[in-house]
């Protein structure tokens, strides 16, 4: 199995805070790795510097080949963009030098595989959460990467999204490609991850059994994506039919029911859940 890329004794701090203490992982190709950890552990940032996006205080990042294609996918995807999906797919693909012929095959493609096509003339800035997302994860296959790096791609996706991410990632594994990843929501990845990887204190270790933390899952109605997505307790957010489901911390839990209240929507159930961080 080829090597891909390589972090070596990586160290990054904001300010005094120490994120990434001493951090090494070697990523093989054909794996889907994950990255598991407490809000603010440094999944984020360890990410970021995966993809080469952000840089280390020290440390190093070696990429084999050094050319290696790469896409990225942020938890939150940029929604000023004014472009429509079908403009803004083709520039990232101009960008990237992929030729107008296969641009012209493979984003129609990647649209109806998302059920975006209906969409496609429609401003990114005017789309939903969940719309915007997928986007962004178009962007970042659309030239079929080597290494294929994922920020909790699941959030905002409706299920059938999720079902069609998980298939896209399977089929993007057999052709060789590494998805380097993090999620809350395990169940939806236990079947295709091969490597889990938790960081605790700034440390990154391989885990077999990750932490649970005592988590509440809020089924809510009459609020949108959109209404909940700077609400920074919310864990992870789901779509389905007419409600949102919000996975929060038990701490959190009533400070998310008075917010819903008052933003004007209605709950419709709370209960305790298993949901590994």
């Amino acid at each position: 199995m080829n090597q891909l890329a390589e972090l070596k004794n990586i160290n990054k701090k904001y300010g005094k805070k120490k994120v990434l203490h001493d951090v090494s992982l070697t990523i093989k190709e054909k794996q889907v790795i994950a990255i598991l950890g407490e809000n603010g552990s440094g999944k984020s940032t360890f990410l970021r510097i995966a993809a080469g996006i952000e840089r280390p205080d020290s440390g190093q990042v070696l990429y084999a080949p050094k050319n290696l294609r790469t896409g990225y996918v942020p938890e939150r995807f940029p929604k000023y963009l004014r472009f429509t999906p079908d403009e803004y797919l083709h520039y990232i693909g101009k960008i990237n030098g992929i030729s107008e012929i296969i641009l012209k095959q493979r984003i129609p493609l990647l649209l109806r595989r998302f059920q975006l096509d209906k969409w496609s003339n429609r401003r990114i800035n005017e789309l939903s959460k969940g719309n915007i997302q997928k986007v962004g994860i178009i962007q970042a296959i659309l030239q079929q990467p080597e290494l294929l790096i994922l920020d909790e791609p699941l959030s905002g996706l409706d299920l059938s999204a999720q079902q069609e991410l998980l298939s896209i990632i399977s089929e993007l594994k057999e052709q060789k490609t590494t998805i380097l990843l993090t999620y809350h929501e395990s169940s939806m990845f236990e079947g295709i991850v091969d490597q889990t990887y938790y960081i605790k204190d700034g440390c990154l270790a391989e885990e077999m059994i990750t932490e649970k933390q005592d988590m509440k899952l809020i089924e809510i109605k009459g609020l949108i994506d959109i209404d909940v997505e700077e609400w920074k307790e919310i864990l992870y957010s789901e779509k389905r039919e007419d409600k949102l489901l919000l996975y929060v911390s038990s701490d959190d839990s009533n400070q998310i029911l008075t917010r819903v209240l008052t933003a004007g929507g209605s709950i419709e159930s709370v209960n305790s859940t298993d949901f590994n961080n």
